[in-house]
């Protein structure tokens, strides 16, 4: 299996077409600097680690998020959990079907029924 990489640009529809072809990677977060309440095709993503929470109950994002000025898109699960919520109600989905699911679950925190 192949590997996604942390800290390497990716298009939105790239990491969506990777993770449902197969490759893998541990726990990760989605993050982006072009920040916007929905998803886009060519939305440029970076995969890092979790955030940490520290003993303040704050938290703590990795140097690179920080250096880059990037923002938390979403969690790795939830992310995850979105692309197989689609791929469950359909056959061959597309991309737009897997990015419609990720705004959805964005704006309403819940699944999207095609």
């Amino acid at each position: 299996m192949s590997q996604l990489e942390y800290r390497k640009a990716y298009g939105l529809d790239d990491i969506i077409n990777k993770i449902m072809g197969g490759y893998t990677l541990g726990d990760f977060c989605v993050y982006t600097k072009e920040y916007e309440l929905s998803a886009k095709a060519d939305l440029v993503c970076y995969l890092e680690s979790y955030p940490v929470i520290s003993d303040d109950d704050e938290e703590v994002y990795p140097d690179f998020v920080v250096d880059n000025l990037l923002e938390l898109f979403f969690y790795g699960d939830q992310f995850i959990d979105v692309l197989h919520n689609i791929s469950n109600q359909r056959e061959k989905p597309s991309v737009e079907d897997f990015i419609a699911g990720l705004n959805f679950y964005l704006e309403n925190d819940n699944f999207i029924e095609l």
